[in-house]
């Protein structure tokens, strides 16, 4: 029961750190996704040049921005310049599938940044810092990106082609409502676009050719699922993803911006679950009512879903059902594991406190006047007053002055949780937050850490 626990604690942390890779360039996402729902081939103002402003904004500009905030999450500034050149090494190689290649380098060039460092650190003698640094940076960027390069790019293209050839399976033996279990996991993991242009576009066209319509092209451009967990964050959520998710919603099924919805499913992985369950749905009402579309539409707009429908009302209403249906199981299967997550979260706290004898003591540390330190203490300790937890202190002290840590959980900047670990070796955890004012950083660490 306790490994089970303790995987599932390590799946939300890898979900975690996937999805803070891409939380805070959101607003990059949702200018790209309006830049292409106004000036892209399909938009409402189409116009050839901003559109290859806007190829270029999700070419390059994404990744490299996802690469440099994973980068800088486990190496620091310096983390995020290699993992910004290691990135560009990876979209050189591929035409597509940088974000998910992106989150893989980032994180990988950012630790291997750090642990250089360390060890560099030791040797190096006093007044060459500044050129070994950047030399070392310098060379650690050409060696992540051939890394990148010739060997994370061949990686990624072959799961995505077996990816493919898995769901491809699934459609020739019939059993196409299925194939959204491969598909909806490879999409979040921005593999959407190799399955969708790989293998269903090219599909759907040989069966379009024959028949007018294809189902095909309903598999993964159906924004119901994405809408449905959308919808379950903006309703149930907290913190920035529930004040984040009504303009996503606006993205994801007007613009038909569908990564947009990623960041949320990968934040809590159960919802995994939600976007399988609604994909299979809508694919499976698409089949039944016989419905499909003419060409593939791009993006997965409604609006473009509709105008590539065919022409009758059975075919309008079939669209609109299968949608519907996707949307509401989608955004009920969220909506009954969310509270799952909350209860995992609060057992975790108190699992901290039977550790630490039955007392959960805290420390939020950091240096010089201490004044973000004391407000990320205030939060913490609403936060698990909030959740019910007795038993437990949350205090502030300089790092100079922690002395009775034994058993203790401390807080303390990503940058100086060597020295708070020098400093208090008999604390029970040590652990580091990005800022000190951001209450979603507590809420993880402090259960999930």
């Amino acid at each position: 029961m306790q490994k089970n626990a303790r995987f599932r604690r390590h799946i939300i942390a890898v979900g975690d750190a996937l999805s803070d890779m891409v939380m805070p360039n959101i607003g990059a996402f949702i200018a790209w996704g309006l830049m292409l729902s106004m000036f892209g081939k399909t938009g409402w103002f189409p116009n050839t040049d901003l559109a290859t402003l806007v190829t270029n904004l999700g070419h390059y500009l994404l990744p490299i921005m996802i690469g440099y905030t994973g980068g800088k999450m486990t190496g620091g500034q310096r983390g995020g310049l290699v993992a910004s050149i290691a990135t560009l090494g990876l979209i050189t190689a591929m035409q597509d599938l940088t974000l998910l290649g992106a989150m893989i380098i980032g994180p990988l060039s950012g630790w291997i940044t750090h642990y250089m460092d360390e060890e560099f650190r030791r040797h190096v003698r006093q007044g060459f810092e500044l050129i070994v640094n950047n030399f070392s940076a310098g060379f650690l960027g050409i060696g992540m990106s051939l890394v990148a390069y010739f060997g994370l790019a061949p990686i990624i293209s072959w799961m995505s082609t077996a990816l493919a050839l898995a769901a491809n399976w699934l459609i020739n033996i019939h059993l196409i409502p299925l194939a959204n279990v491969i598909v909806e996991p490879a999409k979040v993991l921005f593999l959407n676009n190799a399955i969708n242009h790989g293998l269903l576009n090219p599909l759907g066209k040989e069966q379009a050719a024959h028949l007018g319509q294809s189902i095909l092209f309903l598999i993964e451009t159906n924004p119901g699922p994405g809408l449905g967990i959308l919808m379950a964050y903006a309703i149930f959520g907290s913190g920035t993803p529930k004040r984040s998710a009504p303009a996503a919603i606006v993205i994801h099924f007007l613009g038909g911006i569908h990564e947009i919805y990623f960041p949320y499913v990968l934040k809590h992985p159960t919802m995994f679950l939600a976007v399988i369950a609604g994909g299979v749905t809508g694919t499976f009402t698409f089949n039944l009512l016989d419905i499909g579309l003419r060409a593939d539409p791009a993006p997965g707009s409604i609006i473009s879903i509709l105008l590539l429908t065919p022409p009758s009302l059975h075919s309008y209403l079939g669209v609109l059902a299968g949608v519907a249906a996707s949307t509401i199981v989608s955004f009920a299967v969220a909506a009954a594991l969310m509270p799952h997550v909350s209860v995992e979260l609060k057992q975790r706290t108190t699992d901290l406190a039977a550790k630490n004898n039955g007392a959960l003591h805290i420390i939020v540390t950091g240096t010089a006047g201490m004044g973000s330190p004391a407000m990320g203490a205030r939060i913490l300790q609403n936060q698990l007053q909030q959740r019910g937890t007795k038993n437990f202190s949350v205090t502030t002290e300089p790092i100079s002055e922690l002395h009775d840590t034994r058993g203790a959980i401390i807080f303390v900047r990503n940058d100086l949780v060597e020295l708070v670990r020098d400093q208090a070796p008999d604390a029970q955890d040590i652990i580091g937050v990005q800022n000190y004012l951001r209450a979603e950083q507590y809420r993880h660490f402090s259960i999930a850490h």
